[in-house]
Parts: structure tokens; C-alpha cells; sequence
């Protein structure tokens, strides 16, 4: 079922058997859509063209497939491109290609054997355009196999050396930030949530850096910092349902140019910060009394605006959910030379 809550219908089901799938972003001007199933019995995943209902193309796997996810065109040559994670490392893969082999960007070293992947994102650039253009860096949240373990944070260069960092071993969320970046190469920003004490959350904005002797990736010192006012929801503790990835992370870090979007999913808390002139500043705050399942952030109606979408837990019913949207209105807009 692919569900849309701004359009009409607000649901399709598609008769297509799967363990499990993945669907893009509009690609083009024709709004094609990719859906990215995978068959678990059969290691095998299929790519589907949504508009004409058409296959696209077929892989059959020959190793374990840990993780999976769409990543944005411009993370390799502008075209359609899924993350593959499997026990050797991490994989693009381009279906659209005339050779749509994955393409392995980075190496699991001993340090990330046998933990599992909770989240994963690239941002940053080469500099490149066309086909040439390459994110450079990949954040990795990930926990060992038992449960009960903290969260760890991973730095991992794309196309690079494939020499991990750990940038924290006991985070609540963390994601890629850049806001106001042009064409040239660049690194991203780094967001985290961590826990001051035991109950205040703070979120901290550090450049990521490129030692030029050694190449490898390294995480500057923190460029501003805000503490999570949590007020309103002091007493508020919402138990999630059952869910079959887990309740890792405990804080959503959402990134949309320059606004930092955190959701803590036991309070059903969402908070918006957008970073002008160096700092962080609060610009909505917003207690849902849900716990919240899924949380994203896009580009809003006009270019002013950005939509926070979240998937909130019914409380008298925890099988059943409701999609709801937050507006925010941003004070400041990227350039119409950003990227």
C-alpha cells in the first residue's frame, strides 16, 4: 500500500507480493515513481515503475541483506540510485543503468561487523555534476546484536578509504545538516541529540573535517548548542507499540536546508530550530500526546515553508495510526544558486 495524505486518493494498493519495499521520490516531470521490493525467500529484489506498472529490473542477491533504503539523486550521477547494506559493506545501486550492478562505495570494518543498522544517510559532495557527482560521507546509527545496548553514531567516507569513525557511543538520534551549500565540494554539518542529564536533551551542530594529511574524517568543535525545553511534556511518557525495527533512535533528527527538526517519540514532542547566523533558534514547538512512529521533513507549498510529516500512534488502539502534518514557516530561503 503506498499512501499519500495530500492527495486523492489518499492510498493504491498494488498487487505485488513482497518481505518488504521501499518507494522513490518523483524522479521526473512525469512523476515516475520507482517501488524497490525485496523477496527474502528468494534473495532476489525487484524494481517497479508505479505509472506504467512495469518492471524494471530484477537482482538476485548472494549475500544477506542487512539494511536498505532510497537515497537522493544526487547522492551518485543524478539518477535513481537504492543503498544496499549488506556484511561486507555498503552498496549503491542504480537500476536505471545501462549495467545496473551494485556498486560497492564503502567496506563494513570490525569495528561494524555484527551490529545492526538503525539508520543511515549520505550527504555532502564532490563537487561534481552529472554523472560524476558522489556524496562523501555516510552517518551510520547502529547498536549491537543484544538488546538494551546504546546507540552508536558512525562517520564512514563514501568512495573513500572506508576508515570508520565512532562519533558517539551513546546517542538518542543524529543526522546530516548543510544548509547554504553551493556548488563546489563540501562536508555536511553534523546534528545530535545526546542526554544532558536524565531527563534534558540537547542538541548540538558540529562541522564535520577532512585531515589533508591523512584524509581521513574527523567532527570540529560545536559551533552552537540548544537544550530541548521539555516543560510541557515533563510527565508524559508514551509507551510505542510493538514495532518490528524497534524504538531506535529515541529522537528523530530531521534536516530541510536550514532547519533542524527533532522529535522525541516518548513525549510525542516535536521542535523546529533553524540556524541563522551561527546559532540555533526555536521557531515551533508542538506536544502531539502520540507516540510518534516516523517523522520526515520535506519542502513546503510555497518556498518558504516546510512540512513536517509524522506518523503518530493511536494510544486506545496501539495497531492502528493516524498521518498527520505540521507547517513551519522559515525566515530564511537557500539561494537560487544553492544546491
Amino acid at each position: 500500500v503506498v499512501y499519500r495524505h495530500d492527495r486523492a486518493p489518499q492510498a493504491k494498493t498494488y498487487p505485488i507480493g513482497a518481505s518488504g519495499a521501499i518507494i522513490s521520490d518523483e524522479m521526473d516531470n512525469e512523476g515516475s515513481e520507482y517501488l524497490c521490493c525485496f523477496l527474502a525467500k528468494d534473495k532476489r529484489m525487484v524494481v517497479f515503475e508505479l505509472s506504467t506498472k512495469t518492471v524494471v529490473v530484477e537482482l538476485q542477491m548472494t549475500t544477506k541483506l542487512n539494511y536498505w533504503r532510497y537515497l537522493p539523486p544526487q547522492a551518485h550521477g543524478h539518477t535513481l540510485v537504492f543503498m544496499l547494506i549488506t556484511p561486507v559493506g555498503g552498496f549503491h545501486w542504480m537500476p536505471l543503468d545501462e549495467s545496473p550492478r551494485p556498486r560497492q562505495v564503502w567496506k563494513r570494518g570490525p569495528d561494524l561487523q555484527g551490529k545492526k543498522i538503525v539508520a543511515y544517510e549520505e550527504g555532502g559532495s564532490n563537487g561534481l555534476v552529472g554523472p560524476g557527482a558522489r556524496s562523501t560521507v555516510a552517518l551510520l546509527l547502529v547498536s549491537a546484536a543484544s538488546t538494551g545496548t546504546p546507540l552508536e553514531a558512525w562517520l564512514m567516507p563514501v568512495c573513500g578509504d572506508s576508515k570508520s569513525i565512532c562519533v558517539s557511543s551513546n546517542v538518542l538520534g543524529s543526522a546530516l545538516f548543510r544548509p547554504y551549500q553551493f556548488s563546489e565540494a563540501f562536508l555536511p554539518l553534523l546534528v545530535t541529540a545526546d542526554k544532558m542529564n536524565a531527563q534534558d536533551v540537547i542538541l548540538e551542530v558540529q562541522p564535520l573535517v577532512e585531515s589533508l594529511a591523512t584524509g581521513s574524517l574527523g567532527v570540529g568543535d560545536v559551533i552552537t548548542c540548544a537544550i530541548v525545553d521539555q516543560r510541557r511534556v515533563k510527565k508524559v511518557n508514551l509507551q510505542p507499540p510493538t514495532l518490528a525495527m524497534g524504538t531506535w533512535p529515541e529522537v528523530f533528527v530531521c534536516c530541510h536546508e536550514n532547519l533542524i527538526v527533532a522529535t522525541i517519540r516518548r513525549k510525542g514532542l516535536v521542535v523546529a530550530y533553524e540556524f541563522k547566523d551561527g546559532d540555533l533558534v526555536l521557531v515551533r514547538q508542538e506536544a502531539l500526546n502520540h507516540y510518534i512512529i516516523d517523522a520526515g521533513v520535506r519542502s513546503g507549498v510555497d518556498r518558504d515553508e516546510a512540512e513536517v510529516v509524522l506518523m503518530l500512534s493511536d494510544q486506545e488502539n496501539p495497531r492502528d495510526g493516524r498521518v498527520v502534518s505540521i507547517t513551519i514557516e522559515m525566515t530564511q530561503q537557500l539561494s537560487k544558486g544553492s544546491r
